[in-house]
């Protein structure tokens, strides 16, 4: 049940009453950061004594100039911590254009892998033409998505300042 200020059903709301990170944006999140995620995971498992990965395809995949592509929605994600009633002017700012800043990760990842892999696009393998599909169906729905929209649209209220 939704009341009149509210759009979407009361339990999307946090106790700020702002819209709350759902698992689409989780995943996007997560889905734009994987190279450095999975260079941490591959480090972790080097340290446990599982050495570097041995699939040329995953190896691949850590090519530090895909790092670049990471970097927006690694931002976002600090920012995301920063969604809180105390967080100044520059978040908030942040925030409203998260759309943008997920669009630009995948954008970036797509120009990088036709840079660096040449735009001989039936030279690619089936990894890389799902990784491919799956920035653009993402670029897709950030773009069209109401929720992602309303989603960035809100911020918590400042604090109301205690000298007033």
């Amino acid at each position: 049940m939704t009341t009149p200020a509210q759009k979407y059903d009361y339990t999307r709301y946090n106790q700020y009453g702002v819209l709350r990170l759902n698992w689409t944006y989780w995943m996007f999140t997560l889905f734009l950061s994987r190279h450095l995620i999975l260079l941490m995971l591959i480090g972790v498992s080097a340290g446990r004594g599982g050495g570097g990965p041995r699939n040329p395809e995953l190896a691949g995949l850590l090519d530090p100039v895909f790092f670049v592509s990471d970097l927006p929605a690694l931002f976002l994600l600090f920012v995301a911590g920063a969604r809180l009633p105390k967080s100044g002017k520059l978040p908030r700012i942040l925030w409203r254009r998260g759309r943008y800043f997920l669009l630009s990760s995948s954008a970036l990842y797509i120009g990088l892998l036709l840079w660096r892999r040449g735009f001989d696009v039936a030279g690619f393998k089936p990894v890389t033409w799902g990784l491919v599909a799956l920035n653009l169906g993402l670029m897709t729905y950030v773009m069209k998505s109401a929720y992602l929209r309303d989603l960035f649209s809100q911020f918590p209220d400042p604090d109301p300042d205690p000298n007033e």
